[in-house]
């Protein structure tokens, strides 16, 4: 619609000539993309996790040489009496 009411729409000389595409497909990199960098992820966590497992320091079960200042002391209602 033009700008008064009477007076008809007209195409813009420039622009009658433009033609919209439809979109192609997407390539397979571009369908797939996610599918491909999750698998690369995985195999590089799972790579490191196999070369950089420290296993934690064994906890010793034997008590230690020495005075009993390293035993725990009364708890409860009985540590204030």
């Amino acid at each position: 619609m033009g700008m008064f009411k009477d007076a008809p729409p007209s195409e813009h000389p420039d622009f009658t000539q433009l033609r919209f595409m439809a979109a192609g497909t997407p390539s397979w990199w571009k369908r797939n993309r996610h599918k491909a960098l999750g698998v690369a992820g995985l195999l590089a966590g799972f790579w490191l996790a196999s070369h950089y497992n420290t296993p934690a320091p064994a906890a010793s079960c034997t008590p230690t040489a020495g005075t009993d200042a390293s035993a725990p002391g009364p708890q409860g209602a009985a540590a204030g009496r």
